[in-house]
């Protein structure tokens, strides 16, 4: 490709393709799996590419232009045809068993890998070009993915990514094939494209299937296996795939799911608040989220704020509870128009109640941008275990339920207000009493208060706890006890009052309410004894869903497995080259062999730390990622044109420096982010992205400049044939430090996690500090 503009731009549309497909598989994996196949996307991503690097160094020889694209044109077909195979498999043949899915997904990242390795080899003169082109185009992927989700689906972009692979193979093989051949092909692809688009958001080959696993809600919402569900309103954007689902045994009730998970209910309703059907009422009733408003008094429900409101549930109850000004606060807009599209089941309950509004946004931010208070903030079922997002450990749902979002809630409630939380068990409500407590401590409330302002019930499924701002005076007690006395005893009940002991049901939470919480130490020290998790959730280390005490084993057994990979990565390659070359090119190769592990290890850990802490200030997992990944690329893009007139002829002063500088701006912005960003919540998602992005970029453009720096030394050293390798390496690390990552959050939060990304950099600086010294 006598052409390099032509080269530049054929890598830029396989980076944004490769990139594209990294996160629309991601949400089709969140369709057909769980939580901890999710963080396995993203590493299969960077091992693919790093595994195919590897064999390009071992089994590509070429050195010749014509061969080399030969290589790339046939690893390029092959790639558009695994995508093909790939989304045919899962859609067509429901072929959902974990590893033929992984392996299939693997696939197509391996012969990426092949082609970026050849083009790096090739072109190692121009590696700072080929650098920017790459980043640049994976930063228009992640930002693409996004309008291909939303349009035509997550199968069909597959299919749309595939034309695109196909027609940049036909690229590269002008000269090497007839012109004819080539008109040929390319009509076909062109007419193949067009009658994609026209289809656009219908299933061209079907639906991806729900995998039948535990966390799925969509199997388990009822336990006879002879009742028949149906989805009869399906619908993908950036959040997943909402699915509205009707049952063969009744018409009362319909569900609406998220990946096949998380399920709310949508009830028929006549839309007559005063003349309901009185199976609706049995209904509602019976959930432990529906007693607390019978013990409200007039002056207590004058207005209410619901977080994620899903398929109504909660704005019924509130309807029926004689709550006078009702406002739903709904993350998934897919959701809020599913409701409001099938208004003649539900009664129009998003629509036709002119004391209920319901609001498209993130339930933190919208209480940050909040003027006015409420005397309820009612939440229920947030999530379940499974995965919500591009990973496990990205739960927007997990921000909802933190130490510093409880004071945020307990600052816009009415001095008599109260919270209605609803979780999944006793596990979960004990972790969130624990959380409470914390935030009430750091606003200044006694010790001896703190379990005057609880009550609890523990139902046998989803307990619910009321946290009311004030505590609750004997006077309020004495007034729920009356009215206990007229509750159904088959109803939930009320398991924890305060001023109550010995008159209700003793639980292992309500002896925790009404004894341990009083004293700090006994408090620690039964956290610390307990079988599960329960430990307060801040903000830097979010993970309330997370059951056991430190990171999971199976990221402990990943880290191990991924630790030994790598070592071989490295070791085996090393182990030839010091039987085959002299010991000054030993020595030569040690120094860039460091780096790209540093690099490696520490960008990884970087980027997932930055994903994590954007999740709060965005609102999104998606659209956190895409922010974060189209601002880094983009920037390194920058950086790796603008790097190399830095030092122009000294490689290692730049790489001194810059490694010094990413570590010093690196700091700046993790202390600067959470400031300015949580200012700006107040704002809309239209001014908080820019911002965001353009206070990553200036540290994409400092990341960006390692990598071909050291492309370029292997160059200098005439060391060529080594870069696919390096660059092996590279992916092999970072996939490493995904892992390391978020076990290191787990353990201690992502600032400190962050801290030890930057250190990797720190030793690359001190490492040619006396390198350069000698």
């Amino acid at each position: 490709m006598k052409n390099n503009k032509l080269l530049y731009l054929n890598l830029f549309l396989l980076s944004a393709s490769v990139l594209c497909f990294e996160i629309i598989s991601t949400r089709i994996a969140s369709v057909i799996f769980v939580n901890d196949y999710a963080f396995i996307i993203v590493s299969l991503a960077m091992l693919g590419l790093g595994s195919g690097s590897i064999y390009s160094y071992y089994k590509i020889n070429s050195t010749k232009l014509t061969g080399t694209f030969n290589v790339i044109s046939r690893s390029l077909i092959f790639m558009g045809g695994s995508l093909l195979f790939f989304i045919v498999s899962v859609v067509v043949l429901s072929i959902t068993i974990p590893f033929i899915f992984f392996f299939l997904l693997f696939v197509p990242f391996f012969l990426a890998g092949i082609v970026y390795a050849v083009i790096f080899k090739m072109y190692a003169e121009y590696s700072f070009k080929i650098y920017a082109a790459d980043l640049s185009g994976g930063a228009l992927g992640s930002i693409v993915s996004l309008g291909f989700i939303n349009i035509v689906g997550a199968p069909n972009s597959i299919l749309f990514l595939a034309i695109i692979i196909f027609s940049l193979s036909i690229s590269f093989t002008q000269g090497l094939i007839g012109k004819r051949k080539m008109i040929v092909s390319s009509s076909i692809l062109f007419i193949l494209f067009v009658l994609l688009s026209y289809n656009g958001k219908k299933e061209f080959l079907g639906e991806v299937p729900i995998g039948n696993y535990l966390e799925k809600d969509y199997y388990h919402v009822y336990p006879n296996l002879n009742y028949q569900s149906q989805i009869i309103d399906s619908r993908w954007s950036i959040y997943g795939r909402s699915d509205l689902a009707q049952y063969s045994h009744q018409d009362v009730v319909k569900q609406l799911f998220i990946d096949g998970a998380a399920g709310t209910q949508m009830y028929r309703f006549n839309g007559n608040v005063k003349k309901p059907e009185k199976i609706l009422l049995d209904l509602l009733i019976r959930h432990s989220i529906s007693i607390p408003f019978l013990f409200l008094t007039e002056q207590e429900k004058n207005n209410m704020l619901i977080i994620g409101p899903g398929g109504g549930k909660e704005v019924l109850i509130g309807l029926f509870g004689g709550v006078e000004q009702i406002t739903g606060v709904e993350i998934n807009p897919d959701f809020v128009d599913i409701v409001e599209d099938h208004k003649n089941f539900n009664g129009g309950i998003y629509t036709d109640f002119p004391n209920v509004n319901v609001f498209v946004q993130e339930g933190r931010h919208y209480i940050k941008r909040s003027n006015g208070t409420f005397d309820l903030i009612v939440m229920a079922l947030p999530s379940t275990e499974q995965m919500q997002s591009i990973e496990p450990f990205a739960m927007s749902e997990n921000y909802l339920l933190t130490i510093e979002a409880i004071q945020d809630y307990l600052k816009i409630l009415t001095p008599e207000g109260r919270l209605i939380f609803t979780v999944h068990n006793q596990w979960e409500l004990l972790r969130l009493i624990v959380t409470t407590v914390s935030a009430f401590e750091e606003l200044g409330v006694e010790s001896n208060d703190m379990q005057n302002h609880f009550a609890v019930l523990e139902a046998e499924y989803a307990p619910t706890i009321v946290i009311k701002k004030n505590a609750f005076t004997q006077d309020e007690v004495s007034r729920w006890h009356d009215t206990m006395k007229k509750i159904p005893k088959e109803l939930p009940a009320v398991t924890y009052l305060p001023y109550s002991r010995g008159n209700l049901n003793q639980t292992n939470v309500s002896l925790f309410l009404s004894t341990i919480i009083q004293n700090k130490e006994v408090m620690q020290k039964y956290i610390g004894h307990g079988e599960y998790d329960i430990s307060p959730c801040r903000d830097d280390k979010p993970y309330f869903y997370k059951v056991n005490k430190g990171a999971p084993d199976e990221y402990w057994w990943l880290l191990c497995g991924l630790g030994g990979f790598n070592l071989f990565v490295v070791w085996l390659p090393l182990k030839f080259i010091k039987k085959k070359n002299k010991k000054e090119q030993r020595a030569a190769l040690t120094l860039p062999l460091t780096i790209f592990i540093c690099i490696g290890l520490g960008f990884m850990i970087l980027e997932v730390s930055l994903f994590q802490k954007f999740i709060l200030y965005l609102g999104s997992p998606t659209v956190s990622l895409s922010i974060l990944l189209s601002s880094l690329l983009i920037g390194m893009g920058i950086g790796s044109i603008w790097g190399k007139k830095l030092f122009k002829d000294n490689i290692y002063k730049r790489l001194n420096t810059v490694s010094l500088l990413i570590v010093i701006s690196g700091i700046l912005l993790f202390i600067l982010c959470p400031y300015v960003l949580s200012k700006l919540l107040v704002y809309s998602l239209i001014i908080r992205c820019p911002v965001s992005f353009f206070m990553i970029l200036p540290f994409g453009l400092l990341l960006g400049i390692p990598f071909p720096s050291c492309i370029q030394l292997l160059k200098q050293g005439n060391m060529e044939k080594y870069i696919p390798w390096m660059y092996g390496v590279y992916g092999a690390m970072s996939v490493l430090g995904s892992v390391l990552a978020v076990i290191l959050s787990m353990l201690y939060g992502f600032t400190p996690a962050f801290i030890i990304g930057l250190l990797f950099y720190f030793i690359i600086f001190i490492l040619l500090h006396f390198t350069s010294n000698k």
